[in-house]
């Protein structure tokens, strides 16, 4: 009989770390999957008619976007469009009063989302950015005045223009989001502008959600730990019985 005690032990390594591998990626890929498309309508503006005024109670756009005070103005293809052909002007067609955009958004009750948006200004500004009346979270209070000194290029200014975030849990399903802003240019300047461009609300996971992902991918690297050794175990005892 072989003495337990001078039988070299399978010590060949379980493949746990490819399953972790495994998991995560899949676990990103859900996570990426929930960012994939945004529930805002014509983030952009492009669906607005470029090169006109919109004042409170009037749309924009058809319908997705409703000025709520003040006017607002839709700037195309110039050198103070973030993307594409539009971009929506807060403050150049009224200067030191509040302007607003509304959007009814359909949302998921506690729900976490991402409100995402590039923006610009020459001008020194307040801004606001809100959800049924509420701030949202880490949502900017002005809009840097990097200016658009590039007059020739039409999108040659893009590069001035700052990734603004922010997060809010909807507690209704149905969300007024809010963009406003007042310009407060200095006497005679000629500057006028606050721009928004490229806007997306998306469902994000919530921390919660995310360590139940990650409880469920340790959880099962333990089990596969535990099989690998428990057929180790009965391997070792066949060959020393």
């Amino acid at each position: 009989m072989i003495q337990a005690s001078n039988f070299p032990k399978n010590r060949r390594s379980s493949p746990r770390f490819p399953l972790v591998l495994t998991l995560l990626a899949i676990a990103f890929s859900l996570s990426a999957s929930a960012h994939a498309s945004s529930i805002l309508a014509d983030g952009g503006f492009e669906a607005a008619g470029g090169g006109n005024v919109y004042y409170a109670t009037s749309t924009i756009d058809g319908g997705s976007w409703t000025v709520t005070q003040g006017a607002v103005y839709i700037d195309n293809l110039d050198p103070w469009v973030y993307d594409g052909a539009n971009s929506l002007n807060l403050t150049g067609a009224n200067l030191y009063a509040p302007n607003s955009i509304d959007q009814i958004l359909t949302t998921v009750v506690g729900q976490q989302y991402a409100v995402n948006f590039w923006a610009n200004a020459d001008i020194s500004n307040t801004f606001s950015l809100t959800q049924n009346g509420l701030s949202v979270s880490g949502a900017p209070t002005s809009i840097v005045q990097n200016g658009f000194p590039d007059q020739i290029d039409p999108l040659g200014n893009s590069g001035l223009f700052v990734d603004y975030s922010g997060l809010f849990t909807a507690t209704t399903t149905s969300t007024d989001l809010s963009f406003t802003a007042i310009g407060n240019p200095s006497i005679g300047s000629p500057n006028f502008s606050v721009i928004i461009d490229d806007a997306s609300v998306t469902p994000t996971p919530e921390p919660g959600s995310l360590l139940l992902i990650l409880t469920g991918i340790l959880a099962l690297d333990l089990l596969a730990g535990r099989k690998h050794l428990g057929q180790s175990s009965s391997t070792d005892s066949s060959l020393i019985s």
